[in-house]
């Protein structure tokens, strides 16, 4: 059975992903998983607390993932097409990316967790520059920067039309030869 700890940064990246940070409180995640309140205070004593681990979290497993690629993939296209595919199952789940979610949100989030998700969204554009970099793009950190930015674009517009195909029809310029 999975941890309580665990199973609070689930339910707890799950509402981000579909309803906001700011949209649900640990009363709510203590209903919904069955514990006392005090309990999730127990292993985030503040929402902000919550909030970094579950980026520190997602930064970690994305960096596992690119890791990963390298061995499974055999060009930066079919890697980052993996990345494409990942965030349009996103769509398919009616959910958006929880750091995009939490980048929104960040007037309301603390420091902390601002400093994280720019670390987050650094380590995407690193390994995105590397991937176009290995395709001779003549400025991979730029190229980087467009295709996150339309990647996030692309999962919101996608999200708001029920239409996870907008995500290819707007990234095919990236990958196609």
């Amino acid at each position: 059975m999975t941890d309580t700890r665990t199973r609070i940064l689930d339910l707890a990246e799950d509402l981000t992903q579909t309803k906001g940070f700011n949209n649900f409180s640990y009363l709510d995640l203590a209903a919904a998983i069955g514990v006392k309140n005090s309990s999730i205070h127990y292993h985030f004593k503040a929402k902000k607390d919550l909030a970094l681990a579950l980026v520190e979290r997602l930064r970690d497993a994305h960096n596992e993932a690119f890791k990963s690629f390298e061995h499974v993939y055999v060009t930066p296209q079919e890697r980052i097409g993996a990345l494409i595919n990942h965030f349009k199952c996103y769509i398919q789940n009616n959910k958006i990316c929880m750091c995009g979610m939490l980048a929104a949100e960040f007037e309301t989030v603390s420091p902390e967790v601002r400093k994280a998700l720019s670390l987050y969204f650094r380590d995407l554009r690193t390994w995105l520059a590397d991937q176009f970099a290995q395709m001779d793009d003549p400025n991979p950190k730029d190229r980087a920067l467009q295709f996150l930015s339309g990647l996030e674009g692309a999962t919101l517009l996608a999200r708001l039309e029920s239409d996870p195909a907008m995500i290819d029809r707007t990234l095919d310029v990236f990958v196609k030869p």
